[in-house]
């Protein structure tokens, strides 16, 4: 008698039992991944926006405006208002901070699939405790690499570090915390 070698039908269910199982366990962690991934990104162009800013800042980029004057700040803005965006800008040499009629936008990066900013914070060096805010500008001014972080109106005072909090759809988040120092890190 030939003794036959292969599975039985009871091992070939078992088999494909187990792998339907860690394709379910995959595929459910799948979007939980996917969203991390992608509010790991935004988290990184946040940062590297802010990282722009200070490099055109201490730069002799020159903005459209005046081709002759390389002493103009760079900063990006932030909006509680408008939590799906964030501009890149140049100042004028008066203002300090964000304003729709004298800055000029260079960019606005709009912030997708259901990401947002979820909070803006500026801590002072004095108390030590960190106040949300409305708005939010982080401004680099040749030839200091130091960043003025300021509320976006004009009697502002400067802060010593801002967090921006990014979150995604299923509420997880990151924090971009910028010092007076041009240190932007990612946490």
């Amino acid at each position: 008698m030939i003794k036959q070698k292969g599975f039985t039908i009871l091992e070939l269910v078992v088999s494909i039992s187990i792998f339907a199982m860690m394709t379910a366990l995959v595929l459910s962690k799948y979007g939980k991944f996917n969203q991390g991934v992608l509010l790991t990104n935004l988290a990184y162009d946040v940062a590297l926006s802010i990282r722009n800013a200070q490099s055109y800042g201490l730069s002799v980029k020159s903005s459209d405006r005046s081709a002759n004057d390389f002493d103009e700040p760079y900063g990006v803005h932030f909006d509680m208002y408008s939590r799906e965006k964030f501009i890149f800008f140049v100042g004028s040499m008066d203002k300090l901070y964000y304003d729709n009629q004298t800055t000029q936008s260079l960019s606005t990066t709009q912030i997708k699939r259901g990401s947002s900013i979820s909070n803006l914070c500026v801590v002072n060096s004095s108390n030590g405790s960190c106040d949300n805010v409305i708005n939010l500008d982080i401004i680099f001014k040749r030839p200091d690499p130091s960043a003025i972080i300021v509320e976006s109106k004009a009697d502002s005072k400067v802060y010593s570090r801002a967090e921006i909090t990014v979150s995604a759809s299923d509420k997880t988040t990151k924090k971009i915390i910028v010092n007076s120092t041009g240190q932007i890190s990612v946490k």
